[in-house]
């Protein structure tokens, strides 16, 4: 009886890790696009960011501005930072329904820096080696329109 009850056990414990890895992306980590670059005024970026965003029909859900509090809180200099959030809760529930763990990869995320004279706009992308292929070509349909908020940010 004990036998048989290890047997199962193993069976159930093997079953549920080929579960897992069929549900998972075959991707561990979502690549970041930051192919670009601008010297125009920190400010504007941000201001065109909002434009990008909400003329694709996503809400702006959240606008960290880490480096102007870090910049308050010390009173000191410190480059800017920030980070802009934002959901299309259509395009949303499209992709939960295909596949409820892609929550992780949920809102969007722009990050805005910084850097040696000029502003960096960076975006992590959806991963498209998931299993199931609609996934995979709704992840690289976003991706595109993540690539283009990004690309009219920084436009001069």
């Amino acid at each position: 009886m004990i036998r048989a009850l290890r047997q199962l056990t193993s069976y159930l414990i093997a079953t549920l890790f080929w579960l897992l890895c069929a549900c998972s992306p075959l991707e561990p980590e979502p690549p970041y696009y930051s192919a670009a670059t601008t010297t125009k005024p920190y400010a504007d970026v941000l201001a065109e960011l909002e434009v990008a965003i909400t003329e694709r029909n996503f809400r702006i859900t959240g606008h960290n501005k880490i480096g102007s509090v870090i910049r308050e809180r010390d009173h000191g200099a410190f480059p800017d930072y920030d980070t802009i959030q934002f959901c299309n809760l259509a395009q949303a529930r499209v992709m939960l329904e295909m596949s409820p763990a892609s929550v992780a990869w949920m809102p969007c995320n722009v990050a805005v820096r910084s850097e040696g004279g000029k502003v960096v706009v960076t975006t992590h992308l959806l991963p498209t080696g998931n299993t199931d292929p609609r996934l995979n070509d709704f992840a690289r349909k976003m991706n595109e329109e993540l690539k283009a908020i990004v690309h009219f940010a920084v436009e001069n």
